[in-house]
């Protein structure tokens, strides 16, 4: 039988690097490609930056990050959370390209490197604290040798 302590994540720092990082991204975009290839291309950056945050912000709350869980039960959760954030922001993203008919390109490189910080960023945040709530104790006998 293994000790699960439930624990939860920290949704402050969950909605932050949910929301900064990808307008970052977005931002950074618009500086190296403003230059390049100019402002209709450039604008796409904080574009993408603001569909990713919006959805990663809104699926933080989702997922009710302050109820008390196990690894295994935020494992889950994660895979969830991925997966509906980037489906969700992908269905604005195309919603936007037929709406508006913007240059494919642009607009799908700069989304691409939004969505790509910011899973880097939430995977940082959320293994971050799954390796705490398996330092407090949430072991087996199979983790032990004892199995």
């Amino acid at each position: 039988m293994s000790l699960m302590k439930p624990y939860s994540l920290p949704l402050g720092t969950m909605i932050v690097g949910s929301a900064v990082w990808p307008m970052a991204a977005g931002l950074a975009w618009l500086v190296v490609i403003w230059p390049i290839l100019g402002g209709t291309a450039a604008i796409f950056g904080p574009i993408s930056g603001a569909i990713i945050a919006v959805t990663s912000a809104g699926f933080d709350l989702l997922i009710r990050p302050w109820k008390h869980r196990t690894t295994l039960q935020w494992m889950n959760l994660w895979i969830l959370h991925e997966a509906g954030r980037i489906t969700t922001s992908l269905g604005v993203l195309i919603l936007l390209y037929f709406a508006f008919s913007p240059d494919p390109g642009t607009f799908l490189f700069s989304y691409l490197l939004c969505a790509l910080v910011t899973l880097a960023a939430t995977t940082r945040i959320w293994t971050r604290r799954m390796n705490q709530g398996n330092e407090t104790g949430e072991y087996s006998k199979a983790h032990q040798g004892e199995a």
